[in-house]
């Protein structure tokens, strides 16, 4: 069985410096490995650290990588013949092509977690030979609201069958090719598929995937909150956590962190500011909440318009937006960017919280998901943005009660047992 190493300490612990080190000595070692990244802004650092030759990393067209394509000497002729004097054609490939091609070769690999999250379930035998290294973790399933009819009818006509004990989806025609449940097709192919309540089909990422590698290291903080710790434990993937302690760590951020306490985090209660919550605020609600925020960045932080930042969920950016903090939107989701270091006052308007059909998902599975700790890892990447992570100074404004709460908790210590 796979080795699932996770190391699992606070932002700015040199994680990836370390694995950078490990990967230094693979080199040398002559071990095979494939690091993957959030960001493709990442990538070209992390190579340049290594300074080595035997170091890929698939390529965009525009790159012209010699990697990128795929050379034939020769043209086909229509009665099958190759006429050698033919001029060589070059076949750009895609960069799932590119990597598949270069673990074929056994090269050294570097890529986005978007990449490696486009792998399919047939394609787990390139990786019997490699380290998988994962900077972050990723996000192993997703949500299809594909509609009760549709299930109705694929299920009529015997296009797929649907496990009653464990709800995995098998597309049974493999000769459809009719544009109408093309995607479902599709998506069966690429992993594993399971029927949820009657609206929903669950992707899950293959886990033969996971279990080829001869070694998967993890570099997160606060794993046990994670959708990936919850898919390994539902497949009985045994993972050992290598925590930091972070204790002195904690009382450093504590004593850099200004977390405002006053009126203007009263403006509504304990369950406000989740998604749902702020898509149905009314305007003056909205506007209740913007004007609170410009108070306390603009008058109470005092800073410039340039050093202010915020965020919300995605759709409702606009919604929440105020003065002197406008323009300065980090997506709630934020990680491992360098962009926005120069922050120093910081507005979290946000309460959250994971998906339903996640819960329900591994709730069938006997799976129970920590919201708080999930909640907390997500606030922690998010502050992280700012010039905090310099170890400077920094203002943070976080109206929700629940996230302030369980900030104070994490900086209190209180999730590092559940973290190891």
């Amino acid at each position: 069985m796979t080795k699932v190493k996770v190391y699992d300490a606070l932002m700015g612990s040199g994680k990836t410096h370390n694995a950078i080190e490990r990967m230094k000595s693979y080199l040398i070692e002559g071990k095979q490995f494939i690091f993957i990244t959030p960001f493709k802004s990442e990538i070209k650092r992390v190579l340049e650290a290594l300074d080595n030759k035997e170091v890929y990393a698939p390529r965009d067209m525009d790159e012209f990588g010699s990697d990128s394509f795929e050379i034939d000497t020769g043209l086909i002729q229509n009665d099958g013949s190759i006429d050698l004097n033919a001029e060589p054609t070059f076949k750009y490939l895609n960069k799932r092509a590119q990597f598949l091609k270069m673990a074929s070769q056994g090269k050294n690999i570097i890529s986005t977690h978007a990449l490696f999250m486009s792998l399919n379930k047939s394609d787990f035998s390139q990786f019997k030979d490699y380290i998988l290294i994962l900077d972050e973790v990723v996000n192993p399933l997703d949500i299809y609201k594909i509609g009760a009819k549709d299930i109705d009818i694929l299920r009529k006509q015997d296009l797929i069958v649907i496990n009653e004990e464990t709800g995995e989806v098998n597309f049974i025609q493999d000769e459809y090719n009719d544009p109408a449940f093309r995607n479902v097709r599709t998506l069966c192919g690429k992993g594993s598929v399971y029927f949820l309540d009657k609206y929903f089909f669950v992707w899950v990422f293959p886990i033969e995937i996971f279990k080829e590698f001869k070694e998967v290291q993890v570099l997160t903080y606060l794993f046990r909150g994670s959708l990936l710790s919850a898919y390994f434990r539902m497949y009985d993937i045994e993972y050992e956590i290598i925590p930091k302690e972070d204790k002195e760590q904690l009382e450093k951020v504590k004593g850099l962190l200004n977390v405002y306490e006053g009126r203007s985090n009263n403006i509504f209660g304990r369950n406000s500011f989740s998604k749902t919550w702020i898509e149905n605020l009314s305007k003056r609600n909205a506007r209740k909440i913007s004007d609170a925020t410009a108070y306390v960045i603009n008058k109470v932080f005092g800073t410039k318009s340039n050093e202010n930042a915020f965020t919300t969920f995605k759709d409702s950016k606009d919604k929440l937006s105020g003065r002197g903090y406008a323009k300065g939107f980090i997506p709630i989701n934020a990680r491992a960017s360098n962009d926005f270091r120069h922050k120093e006052s910081m507005a979290y308007l946000g309460n959250r919280y994971f998906n339903p059909q996640y819960l329900s998902f591994f709730r069938a599975k006997g799976i129970d998901l920590d919201e708080d700790i999930w909640a907390v890892s997500e606030l922690i990447q998010w502050v992280w943005r700012g010039r905090i992570r310099d170890g400077r100074e920094m203002n943070l404004f976080i109206p929700s009660i629940r996230m302030r709460t369980l900030l104070k908790d994490w900086l209190d210590g209180k999730f590092s047992s559940k973290a190891a």
